[in-house]
């Protein structure tokens, strides 16, 4: 009996092990990332943890979201217009990551885990950054891009759009830590560490998502960390630099023109009932047009998971239309409304709403939520933040963590 509950703790501990791995490799490498995780839920569902600790879990808004939603996904799967072997079985195991996230939280129960992960993280993307600004001058065999010089795209790990969100939450993470922290030598390194990954985002890529949620996620933290007397002015600071930056960024400059000729480009074309130009920009916002009608036409129940591909092609305009929106119709929202109706969008917005609600009771962790909350959002407006390798990973981890690191900052440890 002894030597079972000791090969129990063993295992309990192996758990804590894995999700700190799983979050240092995440901003740089999806493999290792993957089976880390993977290893982190096999050995939680070996320990019987899950079970042992069910008493905290029932009584937290943010399990009971996950558990909600994935409930409903599971439903969703019984009316599906699409196969197992399709995009229903690609869905469902996408989506298949909520529940981990339940899972995640009963190793969060562990302060020194909880601690554990947050730098890890926060060493990951430390790589990823020095990587990139040597991607300038060195061609880094490992790089997803191979252009050298200043100005021009330097994604390194997987792509742009999920190496920006990574980058800015590490902006927070670096704003967090700057005023936690005495040492004038931290301090420094914090503050050279923020410019340098502000500057990765708005100079050296191409992501308009990246663009969003830093601003977003800045404004944010500010708003949330100073008193209000100081938090508009620097707000204010903000928007200055930001109008610094896109007067000499010429990424920014070119970004923004794109995007506002294509949305331009669009709304002509559609309004004329002429068969629209395919744009980065323009396939959004018609993407997010047709797939409307779509939930108009079943609204509470959805067309079922993994249907939205199969409903998309019959109003697409033509074959690379409906290659281009055969996955998700780039926006999370729409995509829960698409395939799980009314009812899953609003165990959706139960998650976001169980996040805004610790955040707000947050203590010195308020901002870093609030941040990370604004984040999600943005990048849930633009893309299918749940459904896109990289991006559900970060979003389901990172929520759990701040969640459990507000809920049970007070506890070292739950047994």
């Amino acid at each position: 009996m002894l030597d079972f509950y000791k090969l129990k703790l063993n295992i309990e501990k192996s758990s804590n092990f894995f999700l700190v791995l799983a979050f240092l490799f995440l901003p740089f490498s999806l493999a290792a990332h993957n089976a880390s995780l993977a290893l982190t839920v096999l050995t939680v569902v070996l320990s019987g943890a899950a079970w042992s600790k069910r008493v905290y879990l029932k009584k937290e808004p943010l399990v009971l979201a996950l558990l909600a939603l994935f409930f409903w996904v599971c439903v969703g799967s019984f009316y599906s217009l699409s196969t197992w072997g399709d995009a229903l079985g690609v869905n469902f195991n996408k989506y298949l990551k909520l529940f981990f996230g339940v899972l995640l939280i009963v190793v969060f129960l562990q302060k020194k885990t909880r601690e554990y992960a947050f730098y890890a993280f926060f060493a990951g993307v430390c790589f990823v950054l020095i990587c990139t600004y040597l991607n300038i001058w060195v061609d880094i065999p490992w790089s997803m891009t191979k252009n050298q010089g200043w100005g021009v795209d330097h994604t390194v790990f997987g792509n742009y759009i999920t190496q920006n969100i990574m980058i800015s939450f590490f902006v927070l993470q670096c704003f967090y830590l700057f005023f936690m922290n005495k040492s004038i030598f931290i301090k420094t390194f914090l503050f050279i560490s923020a410019v340098l990954a502000v500057v990765s985002v708005l100079y050296l890529s191409n992501g308009r998502t990246g663009y969003v949620v830093l601003i977003g996620g800045v404004i944010s933290y500010i708003i949330f960390a100073l008193p209000k007397r100081w938090s508009w002015l620097a707000v204010i600071a903000v928007i200055f630099a930001i109008g610094v930056a896109f007067g000499t960024s010429q990424r920014v400059q070119e970004r923004y023109e794109s995007a506002k000729n294509e949305t331009q480009l669009i709304f002509e074309q559609n309004n004329r009932g002429e068969i629209p130009t395919l744009t980065s920009i323009g396939a959004r916002w018609y993407m997010w047009m047709k797939s409307v009608e779509l939930v108009q036409e079943r609204p509470v129940f959805g067309w079922g998971l993994g249907s939205h591909g199969i409903k998309w092609c019959e109003k697409a305009p033509g074959p690379e239309w409906c290659q281009v929106g055969d996955t998700t119709p780039h926006n999370q929202f729409i995509f829960f409304a698409v395939e799980l109706g009314i009812i899953g969008l609003i165990f959706f917005l139960f998650v976001l709403v169980s996040l805004f609600w610790a955040g707000w009771q947050g203590g010195k962790y308020k901002p870093l939520m609030m941040g990370f909350i604004v984040i999600f959002i943005g990048d849930s407006m633009l893309n299918a933040s749940l459904w896109n390798s990289r991006e559900y990973n970060f979003f389901i981890l990172m929520m759990c963590l701040l969640y459990t690191m507000i809920r049970f900052q007070d506890k070292n440890e739950i047994k």
